[in-house]
């Protein structure tokens, strides 16, 4: 397969993404997460692969963290919709991400977790901003510069224990 077709391929599995994130209504905290400048290292910001394997293992982490062995024994997951914007020159580059919590769990202590999950690190100079929300608006948000700025593998649907 060339690059070429690899590219549209990709491109072609991202539109039941863009789909199925504007057809989430269950999710209530959308949260922002700032890249800056590394520590003690010439490079000005991480690169594009660097954020979403930091996000990736954020979001890992708030599943271990919220579902415990579930996650790996029953397939539980919390829902989660990435996305990557400004990779450019002037914009700092940072990830969009709305999450569809575990219902029997309080929004504040699912804050907690998320704060934990990207606690400060070399690239995480502040805190998650977080915001208690959900509507078409924010998913319009996210996805303004289009679909290529979904990341798939940062991408879970929700599957909560049944009641």
């Amino acid at each position: 397969m060339s690059k070429h077709d690899e590219f549209y391929s990709v491109v072609e599995n991202l539109q039941p993404l863009t789909d199925w994130a504007r057809t989430l209504g269950h999710c209530s905290l959308a949260v922002t997460i700032t890249f800056d400048v590394g520590r003690c290292t010439s490079i000005s910001s991480p690169s594009y692969q660097v954020v979403e394997q930091i996000l990736r293992k954020g979001i890992k982490r708030i599943n271990t963290l919220c579902y415990g062995n579930s996650v790996l024994r029953r397939g539980l997951s919390i829902g989660a919709v990435t996305v990557i914007e400004g990779a450019g020159s002037f914009d700092r580059i940072h990830g969009h991400i709305g999450f569809d919590p575990p219902p029997a769990m309080p929004l504040a202590q699912f804050r907690r977790i998320v704060v934990s999950a990207f606690r400060l690190s070399k690239w995480i100079k502040q805190r998650p901003h977080m915001k208690k929300c959900w509507s078409q608006e924010w998913v319009n948000y996210m996805l303004k510069l289009g679909q290529e700025t979904l990341v798939p593998s940062c991408c879970f649907a929700a599957k909560h224990p049944s009641a």
